[in-house]
């Protein structure tokens, strides 16, 4: 039996709405979500008004990691208090009221237990327990969705239930379900592997299923035993004593633990507006959230790429409910591939619509001729200089502008495939045993993601869900008074997260296989990071201490 307390958001940026009413009877809220769209349309329910009465205006939302993927009382209040007020009102949460009225993750008991034969091969996974959530906001955090997905077995249990409890709200905590399931499935499979003296690497690669083991259906795109092997190489997993107890510096035991990490891909359609200038520049826009993770930043990649522009001549406007409609959420790690999806169309449909204006005189024009987009406009493909620049097509025509908006299909690939990200965790920890405090000393994560479209902002999400994953096995715990269901620790100096010096070096590798059946051949970053993440450090404690915890946080006292 594994358990994982209920945990809060702390992003750094706390909550925060300015709201104002226009003579009209327009609403115009700046809110710092992740939820556009959702949060006009849930504003219009609440005061009556059709929904283009209400604009929402997100281009800055701070951190958000599921906390800010919601409409939180706050912003509809603020809204009143502005109607009332006759004025513009902003509303600003301190961090113990992001504690009292923004939801976190539920607490979890779940119970796992593992049958195979003596070659390793899994006979029987069973995954069940009970995670908790409240009658006026239903979110039950779906751990079970995790292990129906990762391994091959003969025979498969999995079950959830669901309590419903008097507290604050659970939310979307980022990979919601996936992050504390994988902790107890790869715990328990590190478990089985000591019991059966296999490498904990080697018992994983056994049992890598050919198909999805519940759905029946292929793979999209699996790499994963790939990325296993590559990340045991790097980080020098074979050099490891097979025995716990059997490392130690001084008063320092060491230890190296392994968890495969596992998301789902997630698209939804998604609308984007391209507008392509006399001057040879282009915008795309769309409603969507940038809060670092650096959509904007790939999707002006995508667009310049597709365009045949160079970066500085494209941009790309976001944050807005005015702008065309993307997914409803800036998350599930789902919004990149989402909008590239729209932006494909969307250029594709632009550029009909140039050769249309270019007309018969122009270079472009002639039957069966195909087309493609370089040195900043239309060419035919093949013959380097029969073309015409957009700034060329357009002021002929006396254009200042060509514009169009598109909506990407359905996401029937989902159904069809089964897809997610996948990845292997390596991490080493140092256990003081005199004191029990932990310290993570080396991590290598090795991920298998699709194509990454952005090394440098894919990087920076993947080691940032480790990072979180850090706090979440060794830190982060939310203390409830069980009498009221009060939070007791509503403060970052009592609520602990992690700090630069709890944090080692994140060495991060990817195999950079295109899915051929996703927008882009991407699959999401965003997520993760986190999963697997507390199981690692787990299994390294025990490689290290000889001692099994199986109660997050690993906290000292567990330890001693």
């Amino acid at each position: 039996v594994y358990s994982t307390p209920h945990y809060n958001h702390n992003a750094i940026e706390p909550h925060a709405a300015i709201a104002a009413w226009d003579e009209d009877g327009r609403l115009t809220v700046f809110d710092s979500t992740q939820f556009v769209n959702g949060c006009k349309h849930a504003l219009a329910g609440i005061f009556g008004l059709n929904a283009e009465n209400v604009r929402v205006i997100a281009p800055f939302v701070g951190g958000g990691f599921g906390g800010k993927a919601a409409l939180w009382n706050h912003t509809a209040l603020c809204a009143a208090a502005a109607k009332v007020a006759n004025c513009p009102v902003k509303m600003a949460l301190s961090r113990e009221e992001v504690f009292r009225l923004i939801g976190g993750r539920t607490p979890s008991e779940q119970r796992v237990a593992l049958g195979a034969d003596e070659d390793g091969k899994f006979a029987a996974i069973i995954h069940t327990g009970v995670t908790a959530t409240t009658t006026h906001a239903k979110f039950p955090e779906q751990f079970s969705l995790t292990p129906r997905h990762l391994y091959a077995s003969r025979t498969m249990s999995v079950g959830q239930k669901v309590v419903n409890l008097d507290t604050v709200a659970n939310t979307w905590m980022r990979a919601p379900g996936e992050s504390i399931g994988t902790f107890a499935l790869e715990s328990a499979i590190d478990e089985l592997a000591y019991a059966m003296k296999i490498d904990p690497v080697e018992l994983r690669r056994l049992n890598e299923p050919e198909k999805d083991p519940t759905k029946g259906t292929e793979f999209s795109s699996r790499h994963l035993v790939e990325a296993y092997r590559r990340g045991a190489e790097k980080f020098g997993w074979s050099g490891r004593a097979a025995e716990p107890c059997s490392q130690r510096d001084g008063k320092w035991l060491i230890g190296q633990g392994v968890a495969t990490a596992y998301y789902p891909v997630f698209r939804f359609p998604a609308a984007v507006r391209l507008r392509i200038s006399a001057d040879g520049s282009a915008v795309v826009q769309a409603a969507a959230n940038e809060m670092g993770m650096g959509t904007a930043t790939v999707q002006i990649q995508h667009a310049a790429d597709r365009l045949g522009l160079p970066l500085e001549m494209v941009s790309f406007r976001y944050g807005d409910s005015d702008l065309p409609d993307s997914p409803i959420i800036a998350g599930g790690s789902s919004q990149t591939g989402s909008i590239a999806a729209a932006v494909q169309v969307a250029v594709e449909k632009a550029h009909r619509e140039l050769v249309k204006l270019a007309g018969n005189g122009s270079p472009l024009a002639g039957a069966n001729v195909e087309i493609e987009a370089r040195d900043g406009g239309l060419f035919v493909s093949g013959e380097e200089s029969r073309g015409e620049t957009y700034a060329s097509i357009l002021k002929r025509a006396g254009r200042d502008f060509i514009e169009v908006e598109e909506t990407s299909g359905m996401p029937f690939e989902v159904m069809k495939y089964s897809m997610a990200s996948y990845g292997a965790q390596f991490c080493e920890a140092r256990v003081n045993h005199e004191s029990g405090e932990v310290r993570i000393s080396r991590w290598l994560g090795s991920f298998d993601c699709g194509r990454i479209l952005n090394p440098k902002t894919a990087v920076s999400q993947l080691r940032g869900g480790i990072v979180m994953g850090i706090g979440m096995a060794l830190a982060e715990e939310t203390l409830l008074d069980t009498r009221r269901g009060r939070i007791m620790n509503p403060s970052l100096a009592e609520y602990h997260v992690p700090v630069h010096l709890d944090v080692p070096h994140i060495e991060i590798i990817y195999n950079d296989i295109p899915d051929e059946h996703t927008p882009l051949g991407a699959h999401g970053v965003g997520e993760i990071g986190i999963t697997g993440a507390a199981a690692a450090i787990a299994n390294a404690i025990f490689h290290a201490t000889g001692k099994r915890i199986r109660d997050l946080p690993i906290t000292l006292d567990k330890l001693l």
